[in-house]
């Protein structure tokens, strides 16, 4: 637990964007990759802020693929990949909707909702 980095520290404190950290922390989830990009890019002095948006980022990515993949799969093997595969797509996405909420009542505790293996990524580039 000692490679952990401790974000929380900042979630109090005045963000780049010139908004409240958490409603940064919130529309970086809310609007997924996008947002996560948009507030990554933006974010200049917030650890809170940066962290939580590269990690809505990643997690949107992970959501987009998911359908992506599924899609792929539908394409390549019909009837069987409908029927064995269709719904697999989008239940993955649905649990990433669930972690970005669960990360964003997190975030207005002041918080971070650490996502197991999007969070890995997440510290291995706040350690760069």
């Amino acid at each position: 637990m000692a490679d952990v980095i401790n974000v929380d520290e900042d979630a109090n404190k005045k963000s780049s964007t010139g908004m409240d950290p958490k409603i940064a922390v919130l529309l970086s989830y809310l609007f997924s990759w996008l947002g996560g990009l948009i507030f990554f890019l933006m974010e200049k002095e917030n650890k809170f802020v940066k962290w939580n948006a590269l990690q809505a980022l990643i997690l949107g990515i992970i959501q987009v693929a998911c359908i992506v993949v599924v899609s792929i799969i539908l394409g390549l093997i019909p009837y069987i990949g409908w029927f064995f595969f269709s719904w697999l797509g989008y239940v993955l996405a649905g649990v990433a909707w669930i972690l970005a909420i669960i990360a964003i009542i997190k975030g207005f505790s002041g918080k971070s909702f650490r996502i197991p293996g999007v969070c890995k990524l997440a510290d291995k580039y706040f350690k760069m």
